[in-house]
């Protein structure tokens, strides 16, 4: 088993107890041949992630969430985005292309206009959905 492998989990209960996941695209790892050749094999489709009025075409694979979605975005494109990932809750975003959450002012996800029930992290993208980020008081 590669030593990447036998890490990961000290590597992501270490990010977990830290409280604080930031994405930048220079981060991003190569997935295993194993991975991406299940990937690539799986059907894709067109959609749109659309954040504060700017629409970014996406490709997504069969099963990806909103938060892969967005990494792949942001691997391919100025998009950015910093969030945290809290243990049984899930991934929450702290801010995009660099407006932050603050003043009673959060990022709130949307999916074909109705707000989202669960999380980014939880929450599939399937082919036509138009995924939006509002930046608008908290609920």
């Amino acid at each position: 088993m590669p030593t990447y492998k036998k890490l990961a989990p000290f590597v992501i209960a270490l990010a977990a107890a830290v409280g604080v996941f930031a994405y930048a695209p220079e981060r991003v790892a190569t997935p295993s041949p194993d991975v991406s050749d299940a990937v690539a094999s799986e059907a894709t489709a067109n959609t749109t992630l659309s954040v504060g009025g700017v629409a970014y075409p996406i490709t997504v694979a069969q099963g990806e969430t909103v938060i892969d979605a967005m990494r792949a975005l942001a691997s391919s494109s100025t998009f950015t985005f910093i969030g945290r990932e809290y243990p049984a809750l899930g991934f929450f975003v702290d801010s995009i292309n660099g407006q932050e959450n603050a003043g009673g002012m959060y990022w709130i996800l949307y999916i074909n206009g109705v707000s989202a029930t669960v999380g980014a992290g939880a929450t599939e993208v399937h082919a036509g959905d138009t995924v939006e980020w509002k930046y608008e008081k908290s609920y």
